[in-house]
């Protein structure tokens, strides 16, 4: 399970950098506030634990992974910074880790889904 978790998760990765380094779109704006993929993520995942859903969880945790290294340098949220060698390198070993812990982060999500399912 925890290998599964990770394909999903690094594919999730994958596909958001190489998608927004072919064509880098603007977030959309709903009343000035600009929404990223990072706050998608941070939906999906509390959500995936309610619905006890592990590839809603390994995407959300990806979506938030994928701009975690400009959140963490307080950057700016333009694209000319999450296309930076810094901000790429950082991702790389961000999802290093979660590799590395896979087995920790997919237990966190079973033992919490058993305990909002009781």
């Amino acid at each position: 399970m925890a290998d599964t978790f990770f394909v999903i998760f690094a594919s999730t990765v994958a596909v958001t950098r190489v998608f927004m380094h072919i064509r880098p779109i603007a977030s959309p704006t709903i009343k000035g506030f600009r929404l990223h993929h990072y706050m998608y993520g941070l939906a999906a995942v509390p959500t995936a634990i309610i619905i006890d859903s592990l590839t809603l969880y390994a995407v959300g945790l990806a979506l938030f992974i994928d701009e975690a290294t400009w959140l963490m340098r307080g950057g700016k949220p333009q694209i000319e910074n999450y296309l930076h060698k810094y901000s790429v390198a950082g991702t790389i070993a961000l999802v290093l880790m979660v590799y590395v812990f896979r087995g920790y982060v997919v237990a966190f999500w079973e033992s919490s889904a058993a305990h909002l399912l009781g």
